[in-house]
């Protein structure tokens, strides 16, 4: 890690220490000023134009060299779309759009898109943070090219969905809404692979956290005159929850040292698959060495765990992943199987 992210991840693992509890997770709300003023900290050190060009008054880092910065403020569980700002920032500044101030949010799957002139309709689904942000960005085809669109528009018409996620979520129904910016996307960036990369880099870091309070937990907590850590089941439990996170870091750290993220398909797919893998184990064990106190929305564990198990599907879930390493080695590969998997 190079001296200039080390400065960067000091900086702001301060701002988020500081600012970040428990009780701000439970009140995810533009009304909750301590949750904006955690925004305007993150925004005043410049971290959601980390990744934007110059010419946009950005830092002009790579993509790849800021995960570690997403996997810190997601050990921390800042509940603020920092990580879905800094995605669209890069994408709109590396498509030559100039990034809005403040949050964006994305919409990984868009639906029915249809576009007349300067206005589009369609479905966009579970989309993050619509109750803090009324900025969107999505990707769509029309006419076979990929573009990037841009809205801005306070009266979209959304929904909030109904599910057991500790980050807010809504469907948008799109009618006639004005478009602000739409470019034909930058061949370099592929949207769903970026996704599945900045996904697994927030699970590693509610794993890394998950651990943490396991540990903390199992230490402090006495059955039968001692503490749980002492009982060699919960020591193989926790080893093993250790274990799915070290491998997942292993296939992180793959990534975080590539130049050129597009030429890096199948680690980003083996990527994927170790982190939803390990999320699923991972969220098992912690809620079995918790016992019912880790369903509670005033403990923190929930809070995590519920994260992974919607970050887990965005992009493709496992089954997504290993399907598309099937079919790839079954049709393009002359290798066996151990040549083609350790290639």
């Amino acid at each position: 890690m190079n001296e200039e992210i080390q400065i960067i991840l000091e900086t702001t693992e301060k701002v988020l220490q500081k600012n970040i509890n428990h009780q701000l997770r439970q009140n995810i709300d533009q009304k909750n000023d301590d949750l904006i003023n955690v925004w305007n900290e993150v925004e005043e050190i410049g971290l959601p134009k980390i990744v934007v060009k110059e010419k946009f008054d950005g830092f002009n880092l790579e993509f790849a060299s800021v995960l570690p910065i997403i996997q810190l403020s997601n050990s921390l569980g800042a509940p603020i779309p920092l990580s879905e700002t800094i995605l669209c920032n890069y994408i709109l500044s590396e498509c030559d759009i100039n990034p809005p101030e403040g949050m964006i949010t994305f919409a990984n799957v868009a639906k029915n898109i249809k576009i007349s002139g300067n206005e589009l309709s369609g479905e966009l689904i579970s989309v993050p943070y619509l109750n803090l942000t009324d900025k969107i960005m999505f990707i769509t085809k029309i006419d076979g090219v990929e573009k990037v669109v841009f809205l801005q528009n306070s009266n979209l018409d959304i929904e909030q969905k109904k599910n057991f996620l500790a980050e807010p979520r809504f469907n948008v129904n799109l009618k006639n809404n004005n478009i602000i910016e739409i470019k034909t996307l930058n061949p370099k960036i592929n949207f769903n692979y970026l996704g599945a990369i900045l996904r697994s880099a927030q699970m590693i870091g509610s794993m890394e956290k998950i651990l943490n309070l396991s540990i903390d937990y199992c230490s402090q907590r006495k059955q039968f005159g001692r503490p749980l850590s002492k009982f060699q089941a919960i020591q193989h439990q926790i080893s093993e929850m250790a274990v799915e996170l070290s491998a997942s870091s292993a296939a992180l750290s793959t990534i975080a040292s590539s130049e050129d993220l597009s030429k890096n398909i199948y680690d980003i797919a083996i990527l994927k698959i170790r982190t939803g893998i390990a999320a699923g184990k991972i969220i098992a064990i912690s809620h079995q060495v918790h016992g019912a106190i880790g369903f509670t929305k005033e403990y923190e564990l929930a809070y995590f765990t519920k994260n992974l198990n919607s970050w887990r599907n965005d992009f493709g879930n496992e089954s997504y992943w290993e399907e598309f390493l099937g079919k790839d080695f079954l049709e393009n590969s002359n290798k066996n199987l151990w040549e083609y998997l350790t290639y």
